[in-house]
């Protein structure tokens, strides 16, 4: 019988996802998505940081959202390079499903950037982006959640609830 790790392996046909990376990769091209946590959802189990590949998921600064106790991880999503590992991970492994991925033309214009093909030349620390890509936020709707939930049979649906992981 697979485990969970396996059922995601095969379902990405991504051989290192989900794998914690022993060394993190760069950004070599220009995604046509990237992720955005739902801080508001996100109770911050770590497993998102723990399994991207290219180490660019942190923990929002303490204050950045009054009244929270324990801070919601965020990506720096200029350094995204969506392959959304981090989706699958916090929809399958936790109970959270926190994390949707955006089209990089909608993020350039909501946010007045430009999302290039390396990571931003000085770091750009994570924000919250809250009333954008949050519950209630003014574009939540438009995020793509887990490609591999709907795809699933009912003895891998029977794997993941066994090893569900709750932070």
């Amino acid at each position: 019988m697979s485990t969970a790790i396996e059922i995601i392996k095969k379902r990405l046909k991504e051989e290192r996802a989900p794998d914690v990376p022993e060394e993190l990769g760069e950004k070599k091209k220009r995604p046509r998505e990237v992720a955005f946590m739902d801080v508001n959802l996100c109770f911050p189990c770590g497993k998102c940081p723990e399994f991207c590949p290219v180490g660019c998921i942190e923990y929002l600064k303490e204050g950045s959202l009054p009244g929270r106790g324990l801070p919601p991880v965020q990506d720096r999503f200029q350094e995204c390079i969506g392959c959304y590992i981090c989706v699958e991970v916090c929809a399958l492994l936790t109970d959270y499903d926190a994390i949707r991925m955006y089209d990089v033309d909608l993020v350039e214009k909501v946010l007045g950037v430009k999302i290039g093909d390396k990571k931003p030349a000085e770091y750009v620390p994570a924000q919250p982006y809250e009333d954008l890509f949050s519950e209630g936020g003014i574009y939540r709707h438009l995020g793509s959640g887990s490609r591999i939930r709907e795809k699933m049979n009912a003895e891998e649906r029977a794997v993941f609830e066994r090893e569900r992981v709750r932070g």
